[in-house]
């Protein structure tokens, strides 16, 4: 009988954590994971802060040791970028030529940065990948006044990182106030006054039409009528899924690969993971994709479960993600729906230091904090179970009293 093949495309969280949940989960059979990269896999998530704020570069940390793939008998095949899927027969084609077979299959390929081309047809430097941080670094480490196009969490972690090696920033984007969508106005607000104390122009409302010139002597046209000029350009206009390769293949996609709350796709024995699964949750009726670290390790071991051991358990579903900014990390979980107000459970903005819910009328969607991750854990799990919001006020009051008596 043959051995079975478990394949994974992806090395990144997803991936290498889905590779881990085969094994934890009891498969027996063969596990190879295909990467994209040469690189042996990385954390991406220090990219933009950390690893680009440091005087000096610094390799980022790896996701797993030789030893672990060793001893998980994980294949890691770098250099493999999936190009195409044969479904009847069972096979991932590579841009090598390879065609590797598969019993059940594992798509984490993740996201792929969106792409600003100028007029005369440069694409512009984003921040994605190792080899995006190496020639960020190089184009930036002259000090030479750099614009970014964008102004969401990518954007806004590069202006402060590039702020802590004294580059002069400029930051173009569509929202008046930044992340205000995801975070509220007035967390928006702190973050656009923070970076504004840090001498960063930030220029928001405003929509970029078009880039002009070469590195050096740019023209940035936008759609309120006004130029601005740039030598060094850093775009960070969002990702898209990488799905591609998966055209034509019989997997449905429609911005990502469409699948169930438990990563099935439309078939058999190929299942989704991470920032490319686009998930359907049937009591809402409504698809989400996540885009976020957290999400990508979570749900990646859980699909590596669901399919060592035939089960259809559900992706935890709460949206998890952080972002680090000039000495500060702010953390957010769950989806701020429109209509939301914010309610402040502890602490104040102002003060650097507060829990905000996400609410309309006794439903909270999504809290935002700084500077409170002791008194986290409690509002998670009641976001987890969809406590209505008179729970997460009623644990603010408890928190503050054990503060108080504490004293």
């Amino acid at each position: 009988m043959a051995v079975p093949h478990a394949v994974v495309v992806g090395a990144s969280a997803a991936g290498l954590a889905a590779a881990d949940g085969l094994r934890q989960g009891g498969w027996t059979g063969h596990v190879t994971v295909l990467g994209a990269e040469l690189h042996v896999p990385y954390n991406r998530a220090t990219l933009s802060k950390s690893l680009l704020s440091s005087h000096r570069f610094v390799e980022p940390p790896t996701l797993r040791t030789p030893e672990h793939l060793a001893t998980n008998r994980i294949d890691l095949r770098l250099g493999q970028e999936a190009m195409g899927l044969d479904i009847d027969r069972r096979l991932v084609v590579t841009i090598n030529g390879d065609a590797v077979p598969y019993d059940s299959l594992i798509i984490a390929t993740g996201s792929q940065p969106r792409r600003i081309v100028t007029t005369s047809n440069e694409t512009l430097p984003v921040l994605r990948g190792l080899d995006d941080l190496a020639l960020v670094r190089r184009l930036t480490a002259t000090s030479r006044p750099v614009a970014l196009v964008g102004a969401g969490f990518i954007g806004l972690e590069v202006a402060a990182a590039l702020r802590a090696r004294g580059t002069p920033v400029s930051v173009f984007g569509t929202k008046r106030i930044p992340l205000s969508s995801c975070v509220g106005d007035a967390v928006g607000r702190w973050l656009q006054d923070m970076h504004r104390a840090h001498d960063v122009h930030m220029h928001g409302g405003t929509t970029v039409v078009a880039v002009r010139g070469s590195h050096g002597d740019y023209q940035i046209d936008l759609d309120d009528g006004t130029h601005h000029g740039a030598e060094v350009i850093v775009a960070g206009v969002g990702v898209q899924p990488a799905d591609r390769w998966l055209q034509g293949s019989g997997v449905a996609l429609g911005a990502g690969v469409l699948c169930d709350e438990a990563g099935r796709t439309s078939v058999p024995n190929v299942w989704a993971a991470g920032d490319v699964a686009s998930i359907l949750y049937s009591d809402i009726g409504a698809r989400r994709r996540f885009e976020h670290w957290t999400n990508a390790v979570e749900h990646g071991r859980q699909v590596g479960l669901n399919v060592s051991q035939s089960t259809t358990h559900p992706l935890p579903r709460l949206r998890a993600m952080w972002t680090e900014q000039y000495g500060h990390t702010l953390r957010a979980w769950g989806f701020r729906e429109p209509g939301d107000i914010d309610v402040v459970l502890d602490g104040n903005v102002c003060s650097e230091r507060f829990l905000i819910a996400h609410t309309r009328d006794n439903e909270v969607h999504a809290i935002t904090a700084c500077g409170v991750d002791r008194t986290l854990a409690g509002y998670q799990k009641l976001l987890e179970r969809g406590a209505p919001r008179r729970e997460f006020e009623s644990l603010a009051a408890e928190q503050r009293q054990s503060l108080i008596t504490s004293r």
